[in-house]
């Protein structure tokens, strides 16, 4: 497999720093966040649709709804605002008082929404409904996890996530060490697992969970049961993500990018990325070619099964040979953002300039 890569369009998407970009699951918008106001574009006319304003509010996550039809930000005020995609209007505001809203996330058929803050919540999306509040034991205090606890602050869920089913939902506190997964036929907690991030695989039916630098573990969903423990011990774990076909997991820490088999827990291969640290990375439909950005550096494209580096795209700021080091220009930070099947990525860059380009798998 080989891929093409064209570059799209050119936006300005801010005066500022863009903080977040997302790519719509239908491929036709990409939102540019500078924290507080977002900006709709089109991606086949390259034409600004609209532009979010959150009244001086910080948004903390932005989400777009598995159709497409709405996308969400989540802000410090405590409101959680939801847009129609198709004429920038507000549709929809959720509110908790006294409290900062910091994730959410919609469920798969996009009628749901869950918001985290100090406790999840989830709402119906039409009529602003709260629907369920869901705590675990000792409501804001996790007794369980009171060694990194500090209880001078109450529990904040910075990471919401429904398994491509819906059955599960996860809430993240990650200063309380805290992954909890909830059953959402009953709106009952599951299992309580000490961690710091997680992430479903796109068949749903694994959750990874970053327990702590070194070490991420792989659960089974039907029932929670713990599969695998994939370590580091030298170098530990960034981040994670599954590749499409669910077989495969790659985790990176600077430089290095391992990639594991789900079902057996073993170390695949290793890359050694000759740029600056990951920070996002996809998998082509088939699994046979990644692409890996760098908040720094810009992409690059990999083919698996030779192990080799096939495309690099740099910035204007500055390029780099493959593998010696820069050439000219010192790279600035860099925001990444993939579409859901790896045909599309878009940079962000500090002047709130965003580039995205296709990508064609052949």
């Amino acid at each position: 497999m080989h891929a093409s890569i064209t570059l799209l369009h050119t936006f300005k998407a801010s005066e500022d720093e863009v903080a977040r970009l997302k790519i719509s699951p239908d491929e036709r918008l990409l939102a540019a966040c500078d924290d507080k106001m977002i900006t709709l574009w089109d991606i086949t006319t390259g034409s600004l649709r609209s532009t979010l304003d959150g009244e001086d509010d910080m948004f903390f996550e932005i989400a777009f709804s598995p159709d497409s039809q709405w996308i969400a930000a989540a802000s410090d005020d405590g409101h959680g605002r939801i847009w129609s995609t198709a004429t920038g209007e507000l549709v929809q505001m959720v509110s908790v008082e006294d409290e900062r809203m910091l994730s959410l996330a919609f469920s798969p058929d996009s009628k749901s929404i869950a918001t985290g803050s100090e406790v999840m919540r989830v709402w119906d999306v039409e009529t602003g409904e709260l629907q369920h509040i869901l705590t675990g034991p000792g409501d804001h205090a996790l007794s369980f996890s009171a060694i990194y606890y500090d209880h001078n602050f109450p529990s904040q869920i910075w990471q919401v996530l429904f398994s491509s089913d819906g059955r599960k939902l996860v809430s993240v506190c990650p200063e309380a060490h805290c992954v909890r997964i909830w059953g959402t036929e009953t709106w009952t907690l599951e299992k309580t697992i000490l961690g710091q991030g997680a992430g479903f695989s796109p068949d749903g039916t694994r959750l990874a969970v970053q327990v702590d630098g070194p070490t991420i573990q792989i659960y089974r969903t039907l029932d929670g049961q713990l599969r695998h423990t994939l370590e580091d011990a030298e170098k530990g774990f960034a981040s994670f993500t599954f590749a499409s076909d669910s077989k495969v997991i790659a985790t990176w820490s600077g430089r290095e990018i391992m990639l594991w088999n789900i079902e057996s827990g073993e170390l695949i291969k290793t890359f050694e990325d000759p740029g600056r640290k990951v920070s996002a990375f996809s998998f082509s439909p088939d699994g046979k070619i990644m692409i890996s950005g760098t908040r720094r550096c810009g992409l690059r494209v990999w083919d698996l099964e030779a192990g080799a580096c096939l495309v690099v795209l740099e910035h204007e700021d500055g390029y780099r040979d493959p593998w010696s080091g820069w050439v000219r220009g010192d790279p600035p930070e860099l925001e990444v953002s993939f579409s859901g099947n790896g045909a599309k990525v878009a940079l962000a860059f500090p002047n709130g300039t965003v580039r995205m380009w296709d990508i064609e798998w052949s």
